[in-house]
């Protein structure tokens, strides 16, 4: 094994407990901003307010979720510049290598699409005015 191998090694206990709070976060939220999107224009005024603020609070969830992504992937940074720079998709097939950069892709994708959420909800908060 090499230093970048035990390396990973060392930092997968903490990326784990990281990823289970990080995807956690993205699934709970995820259900609710669905619906309060979906949700028919209400017809009166303090309804309209309601959901407006309940919108904006959710945004600003969000918005911490991709902040703690951010985090993370900073976090992950130098190990995934170590992988990057070894070139893990010449030789033989790292699994280790490999599978650390997968959590990058899918964190990142998260990122996006935590940031669609938050500009599609800015624009339903904006219809209710």
């Amino acid at each position: 094994m090499t230093d970048l191998d035990a390396q990973i090694v060392a930092a997968s206990s903490l990326i784990s407990v990281l990823l289970v709070f990080v995807f956690a976060y993205f699934s709970a939220v995820l259900p609710t901003i669905e619906e309060l999107r979906a949700r028919a224009r209400p017809t009166a005024d303090d309804d309209r307010a309601a959901l407006r603020r309940r919108l904006g609070t959710y945004q600003k969830i969000v918005a911490a979720v991709v902040v703690l992504i951010g985090l993370v992937v900073l976090l992950l940074l130098p190990l995934s510049v170590e992988i990057v720079r070894g070139q893990p998709w010449n030789g033989t097939f790292n699994t280790l290598r490999i599978g650390l950069l997968l959590v990058d892709v899918l964190l990142i994708a998260t990122a996006a699409a935590l940031v669609m959420e938050f500009v599609m909800m800015g624009r339903r908060r904006s219809e209710l005015r």
